[in-house]
């Protein structure tokens, strides 16, 4: 492993020494955020192979669940479906994140939707409060929608744009509600200190972008968000992405990685709510991520997006678990992880 400019990358094969990292896993089963049901089945879908194909791994890692059996769907209104659930999950994300960072732990967040990433990103701006928090997004997608914008109403196309605290604007396209405009602000400032926003522009960076819609692109473009299209990738090499993301990010003082499945090439899996040509192969993934997790001020690493219902000839379960089980490895130190 080598240094360059504050950051660590990997040579050949992680020799993480003082990099281990104290895991604590967070299951959050839920789907409230989108548009298609069965990504709540994911996290134990995902533990259930990780520990088929190894079942030492995870043995003595201590497994938090966020409650979510008390609410129900309810997919009203429709330009924010199931915002009061998601209101509620997102807290007890928050808590959660906070009561591990506290006891020294590093949280692998296993969610449902990638709505949940905005209660990971909460919960370490609010346990952080005068931090600099980067985001790495690495997804097909930029979920910079909010309630005005969106087209499905599904919060799973919105975290990001409540993280920066992307409220009103003269573009809308929806007309809200006091009531909503509350909610929606309810998001924006969610956690203790009422934060927003809880990231600046500046501090995130998309890494395989690529379905995109002409409001998030106008945001992308307006505060010129570093981001990597799948030809960037290409034509830079993941060493090279990887070493400009760190870089560009070198000034934060924590970072929050969100790795969606629908990062990865359809011919991979099927398994995730919203697939999209021309993403990673994985052994692509694996390198990525390795390079990402052997940071020392990564704080917490989020997967998200698994539909066990979506799949069953290439299961996403099982894809995902082949990764995270070959990047987990090296940032959890022995088999025993003490």
């Amino acid at each position: 492993m080598a240094q360059i400019g504050g950051f660590y990358y990997i040579c050949r094969q992680p020799t993480l020494g003082g990099f281990v990292k104290n895991v604590k896993i967070i299951t959050v089963e839920s789907d409230f955020g989108a548009g298609t049901r069965g990504a709540k089945l994911g996290p134990r879908a995902f533990l259930k192979s990780i520990n088929k194909l190894n079942p030492s791994l995870f043995e003595n890692i201590p497994v938090e669940a966020v409650i979510t059996s008390d609410l129900e769907l309810i997919e009203e209104p429709e330009s924010a479906r199931n915002i009061d659930n998601i209101i509620t999950i997102e807290n007890r994300i928050i808590n959660l994140v906070q009561k591990a960072l506290e006891a020294n732990e590093f949280p692998f967040i296993i969610s449902g939707d990638h709505s949940n990433g905005l209660g990971g990103i909460s919960g370490l701006k609010n346990y952080y409060p005068d931090k600099k928090i980067g985001v790495i997004w690495v997804d097909a997608h930029a979920d910079l929608h909010s309630p005005y914008t969106s087209p499905s109403g599904n919060i799973h196309g919105m975290p990001l744009a409540a993280a920066l605290g992307i409220g009103s604007k003269k573009d809308n396209k929806h007309f809200l509600t006091d009531e909503l405009t509350e909610k929606w602000n309810q998001l924006i400032t969610l956690g203790d200190h009422k934060i927003s926003p809880k990231i600046m522009p500046e501090n995130l960076v998309f890494v395989n972008i690529r379905d995109l819609e002409p409001e998030e692109l106008s945001i992308i473009n307006h505060f010129n968000i570093k981001s990597f299209s799948p030809q960037n990738i290409k034509d830079l090499g993941l060493q090279m992405v990887a070493q400009q993301t760190l870089l560009h990010l070198e000034h934060c003082d924590y970072i929050y990685l969100s790795f969606d499945v629908d990062s990865l090439d359809p011919a991979v899996s099927y398994g995730t709510g919203t697939p999209v040509p021309d993403g990673f192969k994985k052994n692509e993934a694996i390198e990525l991520l390795r390079m990402f997790l052997v940071q020392p001020n990564l704080k917490i690493f989020e997967i998200t997006e698994i539909n066990p219902l979506l799949d069953r000839n290439n299961p996403m379960e099982d894809v995902a678990a082949e990764i995270i089980e070959k990047v987990m490895i090296g940032i959890m130190g022995s088999p025993d992880h003490s």
